[in-house]
């Protein structure tokens, strides 16, 4: 069964304001279907604060945070940052 993917509230901020990034964008384009096939192999897990989130990189420094929702087979978009900040 594949998951249904969803950009949060947040995420729709952030991506507005990264839309001039082609390349970031492609990126993001080229993950969105490995996510929806199986997110448990795309990326890896965090700790600490951000327990129960998963990151995977997009290009260079940028990553895609993201949280698997099991039992709904729903991945939801939660950002995307720079590494030094996604992680600071």
């Amino acid at each position: 069964m594949s998951y249904l993917v969803i950009p949060t509230p947040e995420f729709k901020k952030i991506i507005n304001k990264l839309k001039k990034n082609k390349e970031l964008l492609d990126a993001l384009d080229k993950k969105i279907p490995r996510l929806q096939e199986n997110p448990h192999v795309v990326g890896g897990m965090l700790s600490g604060d951000l327990h129960g989130l998963c990151s995977t990189r997009l290009i260079r420094v940028f990553r895609l945070i993201f949280r698997i929702k099991e039992e709904s087979k729903i991945v939801e978009l939660v950002g995307i940052d720079d590494r030094g900040h996604a992680y600071g």
